[in-house]
């Protein structure tokens, strides 16, 4: 019994590490049509940024994580205003999230002093602080409770402000009918470098959370994003709920195979690319026939 409460704790943990990457990417892809490769290079790139702040420059903990956060949310703005907005297409746009992610690992692996970095554990002020879980013979960090109330958060407040406010009907308006919401009097222009801003803000900060769990090191943040990509296909890229689903189930496959079925090597590492192709497959099969495919059945 302890073991399969250990299972669950640990896919729950792990599901809110997803979950909180692929929320960023859902709120960009739900409002520009643009699947943002950038969010977790964007997301390492800041850490650094804190991590260098705190530790080396002795600042505060918490000055140090806002600094990141803003250094986050400036490039999101930036980059909507001076690539965005001069690309013609999604996909032109999509391409250029790509070369931003490659920017932005090229800026921490130039500066000298982030280079030997790897590996190292971002400060925190609840470090070493836990809650042991009798019944399941664990003790859960401080820090991954802040992480798992952090997704619920979350959660709650995109839904809160797509559903209940003024900007997310706006948001709304531009995802389902940009030609539409332009005739109503939506600004997109104003509309799209705050959806840009607070993404990269959330992938900053996500950043900041997960690194006293996992580290800051670059290639474990961003295969996590890789996995949090998968699971934004489970939500068509456009429903929360069906996203953070997603990652707790994809979280779930992999604590279980690795408890469970430890014989069963790389398993554990495929679940992400089996999610993917079984959610793609049940998506086509749900489409609705094109008029040549309804004709062809016919006869």
């Amino acid at each position: 019994m302890s073991q399969l409460l250990q299972t669950v704790i640990i896919g729950i943990i792990s599901g809110s590490l997803y979950s909180l990457l692929a929320m960023g990417m859902v709120l960009v892809y739900r409002t520009t049509g643009v699947l943002n490769i950038a969010h977790g290079g964007v997301g390492v790139l800041c850490g650094f940024v804190a991590w260098d702040l705190i530790t080396l420059r002795h600042w505060p903990y918490y000055p140090g994580v806002i600094a990141g956060v803003v250094v986050a949310v400036v490039l999101g703005v930036a980059f909507e205003r001076l690539v965005c907005r001069r690309l013609p297409s999604a996909a032109a746009r999509t391409v250029a999230t790509l070369g931003l992610f490659l920017l932005a690992q090229g800026v921490v692996f130039v500066v000298p002093w982030w280079g030997n970095t790897w590996g190292q554990l971002f400060p925190s002020p609840l470090q070493g602080k836990n809650i042991k879980v009798p019944a399941a013979r664990y003790a859960i960090s401080y820090d991954q409770l802040v992480l798992v109330a952090t997704v619920i958060l979350f959660f709650i407040g995109l839904r809160f402000i797509l559903r209940r406010t003024r900007l997310g009907m706006a948001m709304r308006a531009i995802s389902d009918d940009p030609s539409a919401s332009r005739l109503m009097g939506v600004r997109e222009h104003l509309v799209s470098p705050v959806v840009w801003g607070l993404a990269f803000g959330i992938s900053g900060l996500s950043t900041m959370l997960l690194a006293p769990i996992v580290f800051l090191e670059n290639s474990t943040i961003v295969a996590l994003t890789l996995k949090a990509l998968t699971v934004t296909f489970v939500g068509g890229l456009v429903s929360l709920p069906l996203t953070v689903l997603g990652a707790t189930a994809l979280a779930m496959m992999e604590a279980f195979t690795q408890v469970y079925a430890p014989e069963a090597r790389g398993l554990s590492d495929a679940w992400p690319f089996i999610l993917m192709v079984v959610v793609l497959v049940i998506r086509l099969a749900q489409r609705p026939k094109s008029f040549d495919d309804q004709a062809l059945a016919a006869a």
